[in-house]
Order: C-alpha cells, then sequence, then structure tokens
C-alpha cells in the first residue's frame, strides 16, 4: 500500500511540475529581452488592439517607441512601458489599449491580454534591429 501510495505522489507531482514547467509567464526582464531592439512578427485574433485577425509587424525600438504595420496594412505609432510581468503599448492610433502579458510554452509565446487573459494572438519569431526597415 505504501508504494503504491509514493508512486501515485510521485507521478502525481511529476505531472504537475512539467505542467508548470511547460507553460510560463515572462517577467520583465523575459519580456525586454524579447521585444526591445527588435522586430517582431505576430499572428493577432480578433481580440487584438486593431479587432482584426492576421499577420503583423512589430518594431520595438530600444528608446521605447514603437512602430506596427498591423494585419490591415495601417501603421501605427506608439510608446512602450513594460512593468508588472506586463507590456503596455500606447498607441496614437488606438489609446487605452490594454496591457499584455507572455505566455511561453515552448517555442510558442502567446500574447495574451492581461485585464481579460484572452489570448490575442502569438509571436511567430524575432529578429535583431528593425529588418522589415518598418517607419512611420
Amino acid at each position: 500500500m505504501f508504494r503504491v501510495r509514493s508512486k501515485m505522489t510521485l507521478v502525481l507531482a511529476s505531472t504537475f511540475l512539467a505542467g508548470s514547467a511547460m507553460a510560463a509567464e515572462l517577467n520583465d526582464a523575459e519580456i525586454k529581452d524579447l521585444l526591445s531592439g527588435k522586430t517582431v512578427y505576430v499572428e493577432t485574433t480578433s481580440a487584438s488592439s486593431t479587432g482584426t485577425a492576421g499577420k503583423g509587424v512589430l518594431y520595438y525600438a530600444p528608446d521605447g517607441s514603437i512602430l506596427y504595420k498591423t494585419p490591415g496594412g495601417a501603421m501605427w505609432h506608439g510608446k512602450s512601458a513594460i512593468k508588472d510581468h506586463t507590456n503596455c503599448s500606447n498607441w496614437k492610433e488606438a489609446p487605452n489599449a490594454p496591457c499584455s502579458k507572455y505566455d511561453k510554452q515552448g517555442d510558442t509565446v502567446a500574447v495574451l491580454n492581461a485585464a481579460t487573459g484572452q489570448v490575442r494572438g502569438k509571436i511567430v519569431k524575432t529578429a535583431p534591429g528593425n529588418v522589415e526597415k518598418v517607419a512611420p
């Protein structure tokens, strides 16, 4: 009986730990490392700030300014601030947009609405610098 319980406890603990390791909310330093000074390619859902599902490209300059070529082709301009495990983007074209959290599961980083937890999209890849020459 003791062996069965010990094995069950071990299996349950292993399952819990593996599940926790598989999904991880990024902290401030990890978000900065992921975004700052990089071109970020995203696939958005209809829950994104633009309300349009599709592929977009963002450039997060090291000074906190951001440019976003939306899935619809419009160019957005703003400033980004990272705090409390979130990235808050203040867009000229969409003021008061909700902040985002980032959930990493394996190689996939999901972008979540920090207030509701709703998935806004996922980061497909990143590249150093403004490789797409995203410009205002």
